[in-house]
């Protein structure tokens, strides 16, 4: 089976692409199957951040790809609220600042619950960028999922912002109240993972070596 590897420590990350991945006929493969001291990620992914998602991905899928040397790719993705100007973006991960009592998630999604209150234009969107490297390749892929913005946390399942995103086409649920495979057939990151495959289909990319 073809095998990717993830620049990221996230758990909440490796699932779903594990999961996207799957229905491609790929393999999701973890830094730590490669290299000893993968625990180098989390320097990187804690530097000051880029002022684009492209350039953050970039960042940690060179990182990676340098270190464990196979089929490598990262993506970077934020929530844009319209009412809020494209806020939090690029620094969704760290929007809010956490209580004693709070985790980095709760703390971003407490802050905009509280600065979108009395907003009657709730409109947001999930973006994700993904950079994939193989030997001489470079690809760039993106998607886009459309929603709105919760008045409060709905739902238990997923992570980040999941309670209070709203997606298109979800009959008024959050991404924390779908499942799995819900999410999947909706999501940014499903989206950016179909827009990635269709360019290494078109780029003829080979991930077994030869």
């Amino acid at each position: 089976m073809n095998v990717m590897a993830l620049a990221s420590l996230s758990k909440g990350k490796q699932a779903e692409f594990e999961e996207l991945l799957r229905k491609h006929n790929l393999k999701l493969a973890t830094l730590d199957q490669f290299i000893r001291n993968y625990a180098f990620l989390a320097k990187v992914e804690s530097e000051e951040r880029s002022a684009t998602y492209f350039e953050n991905a970039h960042r940690k899928c060179l990182a990676a790809f340098r270190a464990a040397k196979v089929p490598t790719f990262a993506d970077d993705s934020g929530l844009e609220i319209d009412a809020l100007n494209g806020e939090p973006g690029v620094g969704s991960a760290h929007f809010g600042k956490p209580t004693a009592r709070e985790s980095q998630d709760q703390a971003n999604r407490r802050k905009v619950i509280e600065l979108m209150k009395g907003k009657t234009n709730r409109k947001a969107r999930f973006r994700s960028v993904i950079v994939f490297m193989v030997e001489g390749i470079e690809l760039r892929a993106e998607g886009v999922c459309e929603g709105t913005i919760a008045e409060k946390e709905i739902g238990s399942g997923g992570f980040g912002y999941d309670p209070i995103f709203l997606p298109e086409g979800a009959g008024g649920k959050t991404f924390a109240e779908l499942s799995p495979e819900e999410k999947n057939r909706l999501s940014h990151r499903a989206l950016a993972v179909e827009d990635l495959v269709r360019l290494m289909k078109d780029r003829e990319v080979q991930l077994v070596r030869p």
